[in-house]
């Protein structure tokens, strides 16, 4: 019966091609091809086709035997056919493109060629140099007992490097004396995590990328340091964040959430795969009265996922910046024995509010650009920075100050004033200079600031509106009472 109702179907098909051109709308609405129609009737009425289902696909190997050339293309023209984000990449074009997730095998520091030979210029970390106790300024002269005090650092680095699980001795100079380690040889990843406190009680924490579980650890170690530190606010900062490991973002929103048993999000696989696998709170997290999470067009994947799952899940949660990208699938990394590697999409990541946000993107709960800046010094009131400056000082001098730290994207408008606003753009100034933290505008302060206007003076930058937004929402959030005590151990209880 159902092979003559299929017969019976083709032979219908077959009227439709002997009167209807190439191009013809089909019953269902979708346009039909020559090559539809003749395909039917060949899938239809072939004894080969109802017991081979691999026809096309033996067509392409034959087509590809006589075309080699053509592989990438014809396998990334059919993977163009199931998504946007799937694709075959040769090892050079995967390196390229997934640098941040390949990381390399090594001992893990960064090297510069100094008049004395090859120094270490960083030791990155969580890596196996860290671990050996090596440092900043150590000058590299044997490795594996051959002497390279007269190397390039290009030579260096390569017998630094080698094969994971091998061990290479390294000889270092500090301070005069010689010193060997035994370090073997693992897989590197930096870390794309870092913060830096903004003001008393508000945290700025950055992460470029979710490449590896170092980054994990990194924020995990901030995250914990944050109430011996009195934090109530924190600003997050996934701009330009591509994304990586969606476990790794799973993570950082856990250790988010200070509820138990609250769905953070979900990821939908194949049925036959298991569907869909939700994640649920542990609870515990650092309650905070506002975290200010900050975002652009840049934002993507594992980075939307976590802005998702905060803005779907927390009150005290605000996004602040531009509609993120829009990628809400995930990707196997496949690699070929040849070195190449299959990057598939097998998963589907959804929200418990918003769902996936495939094409889309995640719209912020205040969208805010940034804007150009022209500066020219000779349209500022003139500063004079013969004299200090302090909190609760009425001048015009301090407008004249107040005036150029705007410029700098460190306060809202210029004032006469010296008030908290006042005192937190100082401090930051001061920081970003690395100048003594003081409570007052020092005639040194005011000297590097009138310098850093004059360097800018007569060229066109960028100011960072988004930033300038989340510290002000922080500011106001870190005036409020605390939500949770800190005992003299450095552990702390939620006030109930």
């Amino acid at each position: 019966m159902k092979k003559t109702a299929k017969r019976l179907t083709a032979l219908a098909l077959s009227a439709a091609m002997l009167t209807a051109p190439a191009g013809a709308i089909t019953a269902d609405g979708q346009s039909e091809t020559w090559f539809d129609g003749v395909w039917s009737l060949i899938d239809a009425f072939s004894i080969k086709t109802e017991h081979d289902p691999y026809v096309l696909q033996n067509y392409i190997n034959k087509y590809l035997e006589k075309h080699p050339e053509e592989m990438y293309d014809v396998i990334n023209d059919i993977l163009g056919l199931l998504d946007t984000h799937s694709m075959y990449l040769s090892s050079e074009e995967y390196s390229q493109g997934f640098s941040t997730l390949e990381g390399f095998v090594g001992i893990g520091v960064g090297l510069q060629q100094t008049a004395g030979g090859v120094q270490i210029g960083e030791v990155m970390r969580y890596s196996a140099a860290e671990e050996a106790g090596l440092q900043i300024g150590d000058l590299i002269v044997k490795i594996d007992g051959e002497d390279v005090s007269g190397a390039e650092t290009a030579d260096v680095a390569s017998k630094l490097r080698g094969q994971e699980g091998t061990t290479v001795s390294v000889t270092v100079r500090r301070q005069g004396r010689d010193i060997t380690v035994s370090i073997m040889r693992r897989q590197v990843n930096q870390v794309y995590v870092s913060n830096s406190t903004l003001t008393q009680g508000v945290e700025y924490i950055k992460i470029s990328s979710f490449a590896s579980e170092n980054d994990w650890q990194a924020f995990s170690e901030i995250w914990n340091g944050l109430a011996k530190k009195n934090t109530r606010a924190v600003v997050l900062d996934l701009r330009g964040n591509g994304g990586g490991l969606i476990d790794v973002a799973f993570k950082i929103a856990n250790a988010m959430t200070p509820d138990k048993g609250v769905t953070l999000a979900g990821v939908r696989y194949r049925d036959d795969m298991g569907g869909l696998d939700e994640t649920v709170s542990t609870g515990g997290g650092l309650p905070l009265n506002k975290i200010v999470v900050l975002v652009n067009g840049g934002t993507a994947s594992a980075a939307e996922l976590l802005t998702g799952i905060l803005q779907d899940t927390a009150e005290n949660v605000t996004v602040v910046g531009e509609k993120t990208y829009g990628k809400g699938q995930g990707q196997m990394h496949l690699p070929l024995i040849n070195g190449d590697k299959l990057v598939i999409t097998t998963l589907e990541m959804e929200l418990p509010g918003q769902g996936c946000w495939e094409g889309r993107g995640l719209t912020p709960d205040i969208q805010v650009g940034n804007s150009t800046v022209s500066v020219r010094e000779d349209a500022l009131h003139a500063l004079d920075t013969s004299r200090t400056m302090c909190f609760g000082e009425v001048s015009d001098n301090i407008y004249a100050m107040t005036e150029r730290l705007q410029l700098l994207g460190l306060i809202g408008e210029p004032t006469n004033t010296f008030n908290g606003d006042v005192l937190d753009a100082v401090t930051g100034f001061c920081s970003s200079y690395d100048l003594p933290a003081a409570a007052c505008a020092s005639p040194e302060m005011l000297s590097a600031l009138s310098d850093a206007i004059s360097a800018l003076s007569g060229k066109t930058y960028t100011l960072d509106m988004q930033m300038q937004s989340a510290l002000e929402i922080c500011r106001l959030a870190a005036a409020k009472p605390q939500q949770y005590t800190v005992s003299p151990d450095g552990t702390w209880k939620r006030n109930s």
